[in-house]
């Protein structure tokens, strides 16, 4: 890297998460304050800034990150004038899209303004699969993966405005976490429900993996910016993170089990049209408005209340593009598997029962 080069970086000293009201861009905020705090960080971060872009501040527990150093910004992502004064000074860019109707759209004004002032970096948060929606019939693409055609065009802008290593892709699964959202039936039915056919295998991942990964690829990133060398499994543009084996319904209900210390654990395929009745009702559930206090553990797998998916997170938008998730599982596209996050982590990703062994008291709640 030149000597130009490397005086211009340090103008710029800003790092951006996007929706920072939601349960990933939240845990990645979070994970990256705490290692500025415990100072992980080697002499090239010192001096930079965490600034959190939110659609709403209420109700989110933004005000603790801010405590930790954050600057919060309420945005209208499609405010093109908001955006560009959002994206001056900032080095890189971690863009988690909204559940929202206007996804591309939003995604497309913030990709502009941070071209337009020249950011360094976009990383983008997208889900294991966009690339395998068009298998099979195209004619029923339309309506049935309307939210996942979405993903799939802001990974091409994203590609395309910062194309070569300005940009790194993650696809991640469905995570741990949204269990939480079952653990009512899970605690007092004794039962794992899904929309999926029980002999249909897909992957899933903690949470705590997926934010540990991306924040180390992200200090990787920065290392390289500082002109250091860096290891190949850090210089790749699009990673898969995945669990180490795809289970099936029946599988994940005898991990959940065993991880709960219960052997009669059962799985039921149900109706979408059930799960969606049941994300409905835990919109309205007051266990889900605050988040637990726990501190919690990143590399343990241990959730704080950084990790709670909270009943503000469940959006009509969110649940849509779950059920075309379940949809690709169904179609048996999301029986896959990675080794990629294994070695950006150095260690195997939790399984399944390991996780509920470790949060087993945060789901008893739910009795």
């Amino acid at each position: 890297m030149s000597q130009q080069q490397q005086q211009f970086n340090t103008s710029r000293n800003v790092f951006v998460i996007t929706n920072g009201d939601s349960l990933v861009g939240y845990a990645l905020a979070y994970r990256c304050l705490e290692a500025m705090e415990k100072r992980e960080e080697g002499p090239e971060i010192s001096g930079h800034k965490l600034r959190i872009l939110c659609r709403s501040r209420s109700g989110f527990g933004l005000s603790r990150l801010e405590k930790m150093g954050a600057e919060i910004m309420e945005v209208n992502y499609k405010d093109e004038d908001k955006m560009h004064h959002c994206m001056k000074d900032v080095m890189c860019v971690t863009m988690i899209p909204e559940f929202s109707s206007d996804r591309e759209k939003e995604a497309e004004c913030l990709i502009k303004a941070a071209k337009n002032q020249h950011v360094e970096h976009v990383s983008m948060m997208s889900w294991i699969g966009v690339d395998r929606i068009h298998k099979g019939d195209a004619s029923q693409q339309g309506s049935e993966f309307r939210n996942l055609e979405q993903i799939c065009r802001i990974e091409k802008m994203v590609k395309e405005e910062f194309s070569g290593e300005k940009h790194c892709i993650v696809r991640f699964p469905m995570l741990y976490q949204l269990f939480y959202y079952l653990a009512p039936q899970l605690e007092g039915d004794n039962c794992l429900c899904l929309p999926v056919e029980k002999n249909k295998k897909f992957t899933s991942l903690d949470l705590n993996d997926v934010v540990e990964g991306v924040y180390r690829l992200a200090k990787k990133q920065r290392e390289r910016f500082a002109g250091r060398q860096i290891e190949l499994q850090f210089k790749k543009q699009v990673y898969e993170f995945t669990c180490p084996k795809a289970l099936n319904g029946e599988e994940m209900a005898r991990e959940i089990g065993e991880g709960l210390g219960r052997h009669d654990l059962k799985f039921q395929h149900v109706s979408e049209n059930d799960m969606k009745k049941q994300l409905e009702h835990i919109k309205k559930d007051g266990r889900f408005k605050e988040r637990p206090d726990q501190r919690g553990d990143f590399k343990k797998g241990r959730d704080g209340f950084w990790a709670f998916p909270i009943n503000k997170y469940i959006h009509e938008s969110k649940i849509n593009t779950m059920m075309e998730w379940w949809h690709l599982a169904n179609k048996g596209e999301l029986d896959m598997h990675s080794d990629e996050l294994r070695h950006i982590l150095d260690r195997e990703p939790h399984s399944l029962k390991k996780y509920f062994e470790e949060n087993r008291d945060q789901f008893k709640r739910f009795k």
